[in-house]
């Protein structure tokens, strides 16, 4: 599968694009030398986003010892974040594969795109611990969360 980044998946820059949102707050301890937030808080927000998302909609569909679980990310910085902003995260379902679950997100400050990713998430049986295909029901529940274009 090839991975696409912001140039090639412009949506994931536009706010109206995502069906999907969840709050981030700036703590202190997230903040660099300079007083920026860090990247790998951006990645750790974008997982927040992601698994709220996972745990509204996939999770009451899994068997008990089923799970998600990640196996690609990729993110595109565009702009810093600092203490005091007001972050926000939006996530759409790209695409269902067989056994996949691609997912878009951007990372919003009031109007501004300060990070774009794009994921891939499987369901991890929990008697093999290998990716099992989606059912039905699954797809038929994320389906609901496809992005939004123009």
């Amino acid at each position: 599968m090839t991975k696409r980044t912001l140039a090639e998946e412009p949506l994931l820059a536009s706010r109206s694009f995502f069906p999907h949102w969840r709050p981030a707050v700036v703590r202190h301890a997230d903040l660099d030398p300079h007083g920026h937030v860090t990247n790998s808080v951006f990645a750790a927000w974008l997982d927040d986003g992601r698994y709220a998302l996972l745990r509204e909609v996939l999770r009451p569909l899994l068997p008990p010892d089923d799970l998600p679980a990640l196996a690609s990310l990729t993110v595109d910085f565009s702009r810093e974040i600092n203490f005091g902003d007001a972050p926000e995260i939006g996530t759409a379902v790209l695409r269902l594969g067989a056994r996949s679950i691609v997912m878009g997100q951007g990372l919003f400050v009031g109007g501004a795109c300060a990070a774009s990713a794009h994921s891939v998430t499987v369901v991890m049986d929990g008697r093999t611990r290998r990716a099992r295909p989606l059912t039905d029901a699954e797809r038929a529940a994320l389906g609901r969360f496809g992005g939004r274009p123009g």
